[in-house]
């Protein structure tokens, strides 16, 4: 088969009709005369080798092939109409938007913070964000997916590129009426025979803390498992047992009443900022990354004092 030659004026006379419905109305936006609107469909249909228009009882109707055509070409014009109100972000001198991948923790309401300032920073910004585990992260940023992600260590800097390793202590939260609740400080020996809620075997966090457990030869009891902070805190505040779980979701477990006490033994939950290896970091990434820095020292001196509280 020949290569077709359509052109732009073909297909958008080809959209005008199909949206109007009508060629009065269709030569109304593409201000031609209503012969000549119907001259480029033929043409068109010539060039096709199919109808995408019939007459049913003295109106047009598209055809069936005209219905998968239109799909086709509808997807085009929103590209296009992607590229124009990106390109008016720009004269406007806005940020567009930006998509991130980020860890299901920060979605317990750090992310929150930082969204908020950007907002106040960034005018017209377009956020769009999707809590992931950390190889699912690194697979979106790697694929160009997300402009941005946030991944636990270690991570393969072979793939994206990877920020500097940032750290948040760990925490122990206790259900209500704990025997423990009393302590200003837990430690892991005190948790000996526990019930305890653990994050999904196989995890990074599970492994850090399992060999914590290990080292001390402390055994505790899981009853159950769960693949996200969120739903961990929510057992334990249910009272089914205690957990040890990283600083934002400890921050977030005390925002909603929880007992939330420091581990005394050392077990930093470390995680690194991910962007594409290929392109250049762009205005509204430093802005995010602005942004992030100053929650970030907010939120670290938030923990030094959840550390402290009696």
């Amino acid at each position: 088969m020949p290569d077709m030659r359509i052109t732009h004026r073909q297909i958008e006379a080809f959209r005008a009709l199909m949206v109007s419905g009508s060629m009065t109305e269709a030569a109304q936006y593409l201000s031609v005369t209503q012969p000549a609107v119907s001259k480029i469909i033929s043409q068109l249909e010539s060039e096709l080798g199919f109808s995408l228009f019939e007459r049913r009882q003295g109106k047009l109707s598209p055809t069936d092939d005209g219905y998968i055509l239109y799909a086709e070409v509808e997807q085009s014009f929103a590209g296009l109409e992607r590229i124009k109100r990106a390109a008016k972000r720009i004269h406007d001198r806005t940020a567009g938007s930006l998509r991130l991948a980020v860890l299901p923790t920060f979605a317990t309401g750090f992310i929150v913070h930082v969204a908020r300032r950007l907002y106040q920073t960034v005018g017209g910004l377009q956020l769009s964000i999707q809590a992931y585990n950390s190889e699912e992260a690194v697979e979106l940023v790697a694929s160009g997916l997300c402009e941005l992600g946030f991944a636990m260590t270690p991570v393969d800097a072979r793939r994206v590129h990877v920020g500097p390793v940032m750290s948040v202590p760990s925490f122990c939260i206790l259900p209500p009426g704990h025997r423990l609740q009393d302590r200003h400080e837990i430690s892991v020996g005190d948790l000996a025979g526990e019930t305890f809620i653990a994050t999904a075997e196989g995890t990074s966090s599970r492994l850090r803390t399992d060999a914590l457990f290990a080292s001390m030869n402390i055994s505790r009891r899981i009853q159950t498992e769960a693949r996200w902070s969120l739903t961990i805190s929510e057992f334990v505040q249910a009272g089914l047992g205690c957990s040890i779980v990283d600083g934002f979701t400890a921050a977030s477990f005390a925002d909603r009443g929880g007992l939330v006490r420091p581990l005394r033994e050392k077990l930093d939950f470390t995680f690194v900022c991910i962007t594409p290896r290929v392109a250049s970091k762009s205005g509204t990434i430093r802005l995010f990354d602005e942004a992030f820095e100053i929650e970030f020292a907010a939120f670290q001196e938030r923990l030094k004092a959840l550390q402290h509280t009696p």
